[in-house]
């Protein structure tokens, strides 16, 4: 993998990690909490600005996976924190494509619907903890070989990146085994990792990858 094709996909895999925080962001200032009439009428209300999003955030799944996987095949001792960063946007992508394709159907046509509704939005989240999962475990790694390879601003991210991998990546986990629960710890502290994974991303790709075949 040339320095070049390295720094441009790095530059793509910035941005997959980065899309999908911007419209966490803009989803939650603009459309998100629940609505106390209840999920038919939020999403009859705000049926198109929330697809607008969701899909928004697909397409930077997209990119982070295909970047990621990029990477991976030539990254050296980065290997596995881009499998696992791959994983993670994987995640995220189902976790928006269930809520594109079936929550609308279910929220919106009757109680009768509700218990189904209910089943499938803990199905999205499962697999949004599992992709903010992933995606912390793979930024825990990255920081790893930040602060090996050296000082500055690079050693300062990668301990940055180290807990935020640590911490988001635990709290996530355990927010698989717990429904709905840990939603707002879990989706903040994978937030959190995906910001600080976005600048290492950017970082390590400006650089040469070690143990590379």
């Amino acid at each position: 993998m040339t320095n070049s094709y390295r720094s441009r996909a790095g530059l793509a895999a910035t941005a997959g990690l980065a899309i999908p925080v911007i419209t966490t962001a803009a989803y939650m200032t603009f459309l998100g909490g629940p609505d106390e009439r209840g999920p038919a009428v939020y999403f009859t209300e705000r049926m198109d600005d929330i697809i607008t999003v969701w899909l928004t955030e697909t397409v930077g799944f997209a990119i982070g996976i295909i970047a990621a996987l990029g990477l991976a095949a030539q990254a050296g001792a980065e290997r596995a924190s881009w499998n696992a960063i791959a994983l993670g946007s994987l995640g995220g992508l189902l976790s928006t494509a269930i809520g594109i394709a079936a929550f609308p159907g279910f929220a919106t046509n009757g109680e009768q619907f509700l218990p189904l509704f209910m089943a499938v939005l803990n199905l999205s989240f499962f697999f949004f903890f599992l992709g903010k999962a992933a995606t912390a475990l793979g930024v825990l790694g990255l920081g790893i070989e930040l602060v090996r390879r050296g000082g500055g601003i690079g050693k300062v991210v990668g301990l940055l990146a180290v807990l935020a991998g640590l911490v988001g990546g635990a709290i996530n986990i355990v927010a698989m085994g717990s429904g709905l629960d840990l939603v707002m710890p879990a989706g903040l502290t994978g937030v959190i990792a995906t910001v600080v994974g976005a600048v290492a991303a950017f970082l390590i790709t400006r650089q040469a990858p070690q143990g590379a075949e």
